[in-house]
């Protein structure tokens, strides 16, 4: 590969909000449904099969994964699969090809490992942001993301970021689909009472909006 070819790579930064959904994703008014199920997790290693759609009416009150995967229907607008490497400094290698979306729906149906998530798309200064509302097991989590083609430095952090968690691994969704966030949440938000926030350094310069 050449020095410069980050095309099976991925450069991104995550944050917990622990206030919940944002009022600015109402700007997004066609967020998706993405259920995704993990074929194998071990060791930083992934390999993940998932499927869009849009978000049908009522997909928080839905109880299971295969009752998300029914109201999506034949209305899968993406489904691909993913073999993901360890991540370092918010860059983890990522390869991705697009598969049918009947054989991805069954695929994702058949898993025992599973996330559910509504996501919003937004710009925010001159990055795009997607915001995840997981659901049912890993419900309230929400987590924002900033993805970029190269590494993500020198960033504008929105102030509905709480934390950072770009390498805590606990909040990969390979280990959100094993160890779901609900179990865990309320002593993570007592840690995170003792710890404060958190940012990575070595990126450049974080920086606030405004």
């Amino acid at each position: 590969m050449a020095a410069d070819d980050w095309s099976d790579f991925e450069f991104e930064r995550k944050f917990l909000l622990a206030d919940g959904v944002p009022a600015l994703t109402d700007a997004d008014p066609f967020p998706d449904v993405v259920v995704q199920s993990y074929l194998l997790s071990q060791d930083g290693y992934a390999v993940r099969v998932r499927i869009h759609g849009p978000a049908p009416a009522g997909i928080r009150g839905l109880g299971s994964a295969a009752e998300v995967i029914d109201a999506i229907g034949e209305n899968i607008t993406l489904a691909t699969m993913t073999a993901k490497g360890p991540a370092a400094g918010g860059t983890r290698y990522e390869a991705e090809r697009e598969l049918d979306p009947l054989v991805a729906s069954r695929m994702v149906g058949f898993g025992h490992h599973l996330v559910t998530k509504v996501r919003h798309s937004l710009w925010l200064d001159a990055d795009g942001w997607i915001i995840d509302e997981f659901l049912l097991e890993n419900a309230p989590l929400v987590i924002a993301e900033v993805e970029r083609g190269g590494p993500v430095t020198d960033l504008i952090i929105p102030d509905f970021c709480t934390t950072e968690v770009s390498e805590d691994d606990r909040f990969r969704n390979e280990n959100l689909a094993l160890t779901p966030y609900r179990g865990w949440h309320e002593s993570h938000r007592r840690e995170l009472a003792i710890t404060g926030p958190r940012f990575l350094h070595g990126l450049g310069q974080n920086r606030l909006p405004g």
